[in-house]
């Protein structure tokens, strides 16, 4: 999978995807970057409009008294799809508005990733930035952001090209073309939420978050053959649940719309890992960021089989960056601690243990 820019003569920019796995332009500028998962403070003004109101599980308070619909930050994270007694629920898959990377980005950046949600929900390929004033590196970092942590919308995968208002003299963007991956026709969105249905009925029947997520990162696992040749689903949320096939990117993805489509934030990192260019996971319990790689979980044995394993799931940051290096993250929640099956490893919980040394859970 490569995500890389490629300049067209003068007027057109293109940014493309492959999976070997590579995932970002072909910017040397690269670091193992961790930021602050703090929430984001004061309020979030959008032109986008809704009749839903009350609190979802990202966090937020809508507030729908004005034209311009605004969003304030909530220390009850309990998942909770906002609903109206008039409207059908907000699918929390599709509520962007509270998702971590569109939160961590600047406002002009925001109004594009907003543009191309809009896009991609009416399968146009030609989104207009023009009365935007943006330039080529917002697009690049609003566009990733986007992509990174919207998986209902699996035609996306071959990045995107862009004209210049004025023919390239400056780097002001006129419009985002989008280079789907497949035809529209060629995606169901009824058969993968349908398919993503019969995971999370099982896993909602679980008592614990803990057991929930586990479930959903098994059942890709169960389903699955890694693969690094195929149609262009294998990179994407659909490869995994329903064609049993994915790259890295394939895994990510699914994982990514199962928990968001049952209230976990959850959003795709990537980067480096076993010197290859690779995708995988946060996703967010309560107040804590964990660490997931669902491929890395389903290791290929020497005969081909899978092993179906827990060593990166819900681990802290210590843990994955011993052989997972984050490249250009937007920006990324911090999880200085693992998961235990049994409660939180809280510092500010004074019933916790003393060590802040934590390891990850290993049964199999």
């Amino acid at each position: 999978m490569i995500k890389k820019i490629c300049a067209a003569i003068c007027a057109v920019i293109c940014v493309t995807g492959l999976c070997g796995c590579s995932l970002f332009g072909d910017d040397d500028t690269s670091a193992n970057v961790y930021l602050p998962a703090d929430p984001v403070k004061g309020k979030v003004s959008s032109s986008y409009s809704t009749t839903a109101s009350g609190e979802n599980g990202y966090g937020f308070t809508i507030d729908n008294t004005s034209t311009s619909t605004t969003y304030t930050i909530s220390s009850d994270t309990t998942p909770i799809t906002p609903t109206d007694d008039d409207t059908e629920p907000i699918d929390p898959v599709d509520y962007y508005y509270g998702k971590w990377y569109y939160n961590h980005i600047s406002d002009i950046r925001q109004r594009i990733y907003a543009r191309l949600y809009e896009c991609a929900k009416n399968n146009e390929s030609s989104c207009d930035v023009s009365d935007l004033n943006v330039s080529d590196v917002d697009v690049y970092e609003a566009f990733w952001a986007f992509d990174y942590e919207n998986p209902q919308f699996p035609a996306l995968g071959n990045g995107y090209e862009l004209e210049y208002i004025d023919g390239r003299i400056s780097n002001k963007v006129k419009t985002i073309n989008i280079n789907y991956s497949r035809l529209a026709s060629e995606v169901s969105a009824d058969d993968l939420a349908n398919a993503a249905e019969e995971i999370i009925s099982e896993a909602e029947e679980l008592e614990t978050d803990y057991e929930k997520l586990k479930y959903i990162h098994d059942a890709i696992i169960d389903s699955t053959e890694y693969t690094k040749e195929g149609e262009p689903y294998i990179s994407e949320a659909d490869g995994p649940l329903l064609y049993g096939q994915a790259l890295c990117e394939g895994y990510s993805k699914a994982f990514m719309y199962l928990a968001q489509s049952m209230g976990y934030p959850c959003i795709c990192s990537v980067g480096v890992a076993n010197m290859e260019d690779h995708m995988w996971n946060m996703v967010k319990i309560g107040n804590s960021w964990y660490n997931v790689d669902v491929t890395w979980d389903d290791p290929q044995t020497d005969d081909g089989t899978a092993q179906l394993r827990h060593d990166y799931f819900l681990i802290c940051d210590a843990e994955i960056r011993l052989d997972h290096r984050v490249i250009r993250p937007v920006m990324l929640p911090t999880s200085p601690y693992g998961y235990f099956p049994h409660g939180y490893q809280d510092p500010d919980d004074v019933s916790a243990t003393t060590s802040t040394s934590v390891t990850s859970n290993n049964e199999n």
